[in-house]
């Protein structure tokens, strides 16, 4: 039975539209995003061990140097590319949990796209969100309120997620006062420790994306009404 436009007429709400083909296009590029992580990582490695060696010669540096620049690229891009549909899925599965259970939600339907955007409350809001959406969307027997679901998985997502960004700040820090291959050293292993976490978030947000989006499937066929 398709998803794609149930309605669910005992809430009066936005009907529920299958999270299916946004959740398969958010999992294919947070599989890019790990893909551009593991090759920053291998690169990394490489720019480590160069600081450290000694002389090198300019065109080994140079080609090995030009690949870490790339690799910032395509970590960068890939997130962005990511960070919008995954924004996207979000929201969506945000209208959908409010028509399942419109009295389960702490903070206003505008959040699942602010919180990601808002300095500061972006480190615990979409979180906030992120648990309100998972209790409303356990299957049950009737729409409403539901019993909520173990949020281990997602509070084990979100923590990696906000950890990884502490790294990547000193490293910024560090990079910026380097003043030797010693600190610009540290910087390439803050950047490292910072990447190898988000590889871990990503593969946790997999999860929670395919979690999530089966559950307010089964949640959306229980709503429609057997003719």
């Amino acid at each position: 039975m398709s998803v794609d436009s149930v309605s669910v007429p005992p809430t009066g709400r936005t009907g529920v539209r299958s999270l299916r083909g946004l959740g398969a296009a958010v999992i294919a590029l947070l599989g890019l995003v790990i893909a551009a992580d593991v090759f920053s990582v291998v690169v990394g490695v490489r720019m480590y061990a160069l600081w450290g060696a000694g002389p090198v010669g300019f065109e080994v540096y140079d080609r090995w140097e030009s690949l870490y620049r790339w690799s910032d690229v395509a970590t960068m891009n890939t997130f962005v590319a990511c960070g919008v549909v995954f924004i996207l899925w979000f929201r969506r599965a945000r209208i959908n949990a409010e028509a399942f259970a419109p009295d389960e939600h702490g903070l206003v339907r505008g959040w699942a796209v602010w919180g990601w955007i808002v300095p500061v409350v972006n480190l615990w809001i979409p979180r906030r969100v992120a648990l309100d959406i998972w209790s409303a969307s356990t299957p049950g027997a009737h729409l409403g309120p539901a019993p909520r679901q173990s949020s281990g998985l997602v509070n084990a997502w979100w923590t990696l997620w906000v950890v990884s960004t502490v790294p990547t700040a000193l490293a910024t820090w560090i990079h910026a006062k380097a003043e030797g291959p010693a600190e610009t050293r540290q910087a390439i292993a803050l950047t490292m420790l910072s990447v190898l976490l988000d590889i871990a978030a990503a593969v946790l947000a997999v999860l929670v994306v395919r979690r999530l989006t089966a559950m307010q499937h089964r949640k959306a066929l229980e709503a429609t009404p057997v003719p």
